[in-house]
């Protein structure tokens, strides 16, 4: 399996840092004020994305390592535009909120370019343990 290239891995800094960014203006403070009077939902969202800021960090000096959490940033997004945003679109009933979260999903288009993902899903794939040892 081919490296990947310098070029790319301060590409994937980027992304990481783009997120980090990202939800430190945006959640992050939220922690530290409004997020006790939150509803328990926007809570729990709060939360997560803040966690996904910290792991962040990881990724800027561990790129591949931490690509789980590109995959889970795009999946996220590409399931909300997918059963949130499309339909809503589709419907005429998209509201500024709406338009407001697509317009961050979109931050993220990017990341699919970025990701090596033939070297990402060779590597991952070879990791997999078994699901049954050979004595089983």
């Amino acid at each position: 399996m081919k490296p990947v290239s310098l070029l790319r891995l301060y590409l994937l800094r980027g992304c990481y840092l783009l997120l980090l960014v990202g939800l430190s203006i945006q959640i992050v403070p939220d922690l530290f004020g409004p997020v006790v009077t939150m509803p328990m939902m926007d809570g729990v969202v709060t939360a997560m994305l803040s966690a996904l800021a910290v792991l962040s960090i990881l990724g800027l000096f561990a790129p591949i390592f931490m690509l789980p959490l590109l995959w889970f940033e795009l999946s996220w997004k590409l399931i909300w535009v997918l059963f949130v945003a499309l339909p809503r679109w589709q419907t005429g009933t998209m509201d500024e909120a709406t338009i407001e979260v697509l317009f961050a999903c979109a931050f993220v288009v990017p990341f699919v370019f970025i990701i090596p993902w033939r070297y990402a899903i060779g590597r991952y794939m070879a990791a997999l343990d078994p699901w049954r040892t050979k004595s089983d």
